[in-house]
Order: C-alpha cells, then structure tokens, then sequence
C-alpha cells in the first residue's frame, strides 16, 4: 500500500478539499470541532502566536484516509509538535479504521524522519482507538513513549447519555437536583420578570454573540483575562467563527444558546454545538453581578433540558471535568497526555514541562476555582 501524505500550512488550503475533508469527519468522527471551519480558525489563530500549522492529510488507495491536524515551533534549537487545538477540545488523529495503522506509522515516520522533530506532545481522549496504535507504533519502531494522566479540569470530560426522557433524568438525580432548581426560580420570580431564551442557527446570530460577549465582559472571567492581558476569550470567538462558517456548509451542523434574561438583562448563557446525534456544550458564562440567582448553572441545565427533549441528541459532551457537572452526571473519561521523543531522557524532562504546564495552565481550567463558580 502507497501511503502519501500533502502538508497544510495555508488556512486557506482547508477549505480548498473542505468537501472531501468534512466527508471523512462524517465517517469517522463525531467531534464537530474537527470539521474544516474550526480547523481553518485553529490554523489563523496559532500562527499569529508563532506556531507553524502542521495539517497533514493522509492518502491511500487514491483517496484520503486520514488527518493529522498538528503544528510545530521550534524552541531553543528542539522542534517541538502537538495537535492543533486545546486539550479540552479532544483532538485526535481522524482515520478511516480500515487505514489506522498505516496513518499512525506514517505519520511518525514524517515528524521523525522528514521533520526531525525532538518532541511529539499530544493529548488524547482515553476512549480514543488511536492511543493503543500509538503505542504500539511507537514501540515497534524504538520511538519513547511517555503517558500520564492529568489531574485538571481539560484532561477529563464528563458525558451526559441521553438515551431516555428529561424526567427521568431528573428523576435519576434525586430530590435534591428538583429542590435546587425550584429554589433559583422562586428567587428569580421574587427579583422580576425572567425567561429563558433559545437561538439556534442563523436566527438573530448577530445579536446572539452581542449578548454573549456582554456576557462576558461582566463574568468572573474578565478579571482573570484582564490580568493575564487578554482582550477576548479567543476560543469563544474562533468557536463563533467556526459556527457560523459550518452552519452554510454543513447540513449535519448546528449551533445553539440559552440565555438567561431577568428584568430584560441577560444574565448568562450557554452555547451548545450539535453535530448528528452528539452535542458539545462548548461555553458557559454568567454575570458576577447576579451570582446569587447562580445564573450560570441554570442556564446550563436548561440547555441540556433543550437538548434532551430534542430526542435525536443520544450524547451530551461537556467537554471537561469540573464539580458542577456532577450536577448531571456522574460519568467522566479521561484525556491521556502523550510525549513521544527518540530518547529515554523524557521522563526528566517531562517532569518539567507537567510543572511548568500547570504553574502556567489557563486557571479557568483548573479544578479548585470552579467548585462553586458556575452555581
């Protein structure tokens, strides 16, 4: 079998094969993160940070068969490579599983052989068929291969299944989930008018991230970015992009958000991702000037609601792993972290970079600031 592999760097490329990669993403994947619009966002956003973006798309058969969306920087003389999005966005190798094994080993001969790259660092979903190929992969070819757990909120991801009616998911919750509901609503009732509004697709798109990002700058958040110098949460924005991009494109995509409103203020938000029977909720926030009514896990529980009775939802991804979504579920999968490098002195590197990683980690996605944040 012939194995080639075309090298993207150019966002724009993306969307040049978008049909044939979307078709694959269909194939193989559920994660709509993985499809071209956010690919294209992730490329734009890590080169204006200095990052060369690394997509390769893997041929065989004279068709395409797998995509590996990477970038590389190269520090202080080592290159290093790792995926192109965030942990917390689950990224993985997307490959048709008739062709997983020669995509995996084609792709290490690239980044060790063609690229001569010192350090792969990777994030995986435990779940992920790719992890165990890696490995082994990895092994039969004398390649070092490091896994380790991490303990903060990106590395896991709690799953809400949905195979069975809102009711008896409230059921299943107990009487305390009932009683704390009805409780934020008798205080909303008490404070005015309140409603719940739902927007999805291009209904009111534009006023819809008016709110949100007003949302925002009044949220716990703005502090953190403020001292960290960061204008706008980025992610939120190429998740935004990506959206509205995905939404002309692809019939299978859809985008929704619940907001809060009481007294015609919004109060909070959540944005929900739809891709075939899975939904990401991707972003939560609230205004810190109402975290009495705990605005911010109402509307998350009112957008699962929605989803819920959407009934062709089978599975409901909250994309990390933090206190209050036991407040649904209580079924959490971890995310492995990977470093993969031709020698054995990785262990004592690696111990580094893990203290380095969490002394520097975003500290919106570390466990102990959120047990109580989003109430």
């Amino acid at each position: 079998m012939t194995v080639l592999i075309d090298v993207i760097s150019e966002p724009s490329r993306i969307l040049e094969i978008e049909g044939v990669w979307n078709t694959l993403i269909s194939k193989c994947g559920k994660n709509p993160l993985f499809l071209s619009g956010f690919v294209k966002q992730f490329m734009e956003f890590y080169r204006s940070k200095g990052w060369t973006p690394l997509v390769l798309v893997i041929s065989a058969d004279k068709m395409v068969v797998g995509i590996a969306p990477l970038m590389t920087k190269k520090k202080v003389g080592v290159r290093f490579v790792k995926f192109l999005s965030k942990s917390w966005f689950s990224p993985d190798f997307i490959v048709d599983d008739q062709y997983r094994e020669p995509c995996i080993t084609s792709t290490l001969d690239f980044l060790f052989k063609n690229l001569r790259c010192q350090f792969v660092d990777l994030t995986l979903p435990v779940e992920s068929p790719n992890l165990r190929i890696l490995k082994q992969k990895c092994k039969a070819n004398r390649i070092y291969c490091y896994t380790k757990r991490g303990r903060w909120a990106d590395m896991g991801h709690c799953i809400i299944p949905t195979g069975y009616t809102w009711a008896e998911l409230r059921s299943s919750r107990g009487k305390n989930f009932r009683r704390k509901f009805k409780k934020i609503e008798r205080h909303l009732d008490r404070a005015g008018s309140w409603k719940i509004i739902h927007v999805e697709n291009g209904k009111k798109g534009s006023d819809a991230i008016r709110k949100i990002l007003d949302v925002e700058r009044m949220s716990w958040k703005e502090a953190v970015r403020t001292r960290r110098g960061i204008e706008t949460d980025q992610d939120l924005l190429m998740i935004w992009k990506g959206s509205q991009h995905m939404t002309r494109t692809e019939p299978d995509f859809k985008w929704s958000v619940c907001f809060l409103e009481l007294n015609n203020q919004t109060l909070a938000y959540s944005l929900a991702l739809q891709y075939k029977e899975v939904a990401f909720i991707v972003k939560t926030s609230y205004d810190k000037r109402y975290k009495r009514f705990y605005p911010g896990i109402y509307v998350n529980n009112a957008a699962i609601r929605e989803l819920f009775n959407k009934r062709r939802i089978r599975k409901i991804d909250l994309l990390t792993d933090l206190p209050f979504h036991r407040t649904w579920t209580s079924r959490s999968l971890p995310r492995v972290k990977v470093m993969i490098s031709r020698k054995s002195v990785l262990p004592t590197i690696m111990g580094f970079m893990f203290a380095s990683a969490y002394a520097h980690a975003d500290p919106l996605l570390k466990k102990a600031p959120f047990i109580s944040d989003l109430e």
